[in-house]
């Protein structure tokens, strides 16, 4: 009994001495500090409304069909619509711009770059950078925002930082409303590295890779008049995205493209580039909405001024 009234006072001790050590030496969380004002809106860390934006953003008509009323009415049900953090004034910063520390020799600052080429009409780059020592350890891009005015689309990258935590969301909005591509999570260490902790890749998770194989395939048909009434058809035959041939006659003149490849804008939306020489006027875009098949870009445009997009027929 002496022996272990004597092992539990040691114990007890040891046990007290332990807990002061803990106590004097600050947790790697304790010593974190985000400006709420760069740390980006909430709702991205939260996976249930990114899963919620799909289902809720799709639109039920066409983009330019819609009424006052119902643009209103599609903005209010849109769950994207709850986020609340202006992430449009990152696209002013023209310097680096520290945003907080992790520990006292770790810094966090963010700065604008340029993006790789991605032929979009306007593009905004922001990149988080991890400073350790006053040596950068690590980076990551966690703010874009890329708008393709002839294709009417946008592709924007959202974050959300929570102490050591970072959340980024990949959405595309475009005539069919607003699509996610991807969720991800990453955690930065104490050594000021950054380590992927969990992504959902949307396009993935519904089988859209093999959707796109399935209605895309086939033969498409358009035809059209002018002012003039010169007649112009497009015929195009799709096996895959990419093999595709497409035949297009102007005033009674057939010229025939082979061996094309389709980029895809979004899982609806595909972006075929069919004469290099001809710039914008050798790129149309296909697009599904439902059961139904949508062509546009200048090359159509220019046979009919107003119309940004004209009904393909979808022959097999």
């Amino acid at each position: 009994m002496k022996n272990l009234i004597i092992l539990l006072s040691f114990l007890s001790i040891f046990s007290c001495k332990k807990a002061q050590e803990n106590v004097s030496k600050p947790s790697f969380s304790q010593e974190i500090s985000i400006d709420k004002n760069w740390n980006g809106d909430k709702l991205i860390s939260d996976l249930n409304f990114v899963s919620s934006i799909n289902p809720t953003c799709k639109l039920k008509t066409t983009f330019f069909n819609r009424s006052e009323k119902q643009i209103e009415e599609d903005d209010a049900k849109c769950t994207l619509s709850k986020i609340k953090f202006n992430y449009e004034k990152l696209n002013s910063i023209n310097k680096k711009n520290i945003i907080g520390k992790l520990a006292s020799n770790i810094e966090l600052f963010i700065k604008n770059n340029i993006p790789k080429s991605n032929n979009a009409d306007l593009s905004y780059q922001t990149t988080l950078y991890i400073e350790k020592n006053k040596t950068i350890t690590d980076s990551i891009v966690i703010y874009q925002s890329f708008n393709f005015s002839e294709a009417l689309t946008v592709k924007t990258k959202y974050y959300y930082l929570d102490k050591n935590e970072i959340y980024l969301l990949d959405i595309v909005e475009d005539e069919s409303g607003v699509n996610v591509e991807k969720w991800e999570h990453y955690k930065i260490n104490s050594s000021g590295k950054i380590s992927s902790v969990q992504q959902k890749s949307f396009s993935k998770d519904n089988n859209i890779t093999k959707t796109n194989i399935d209605f895309w395939k086939g033969k498409y048909h358009f035809e059209a008049s002018n002012r003039d009434e010169v007649k112009t058809i497009f015929n195009i035959i799709i096996n895959s995205l990419e093999d595709i041939s497409m035949d297009i006659t102007e005033e009674g003149t057939t010229n025939k493209y082979s061996k094309l490849k389709a980029e895809e804008i979004n899982y609806q939306k595909i972006k075929i580039k069919y004469n290099d020489s001809s710039d914008e006027m050798g790129v149309i875009y296909i697009e599904k909405s439902d059961d139904n098949y949508f062509i546009s870009g200048n090359p159509i445009y220019f046979i009919n001024p107003g119309n940004n997009e004209m009904p393909l027929q979808k022959i097999k």
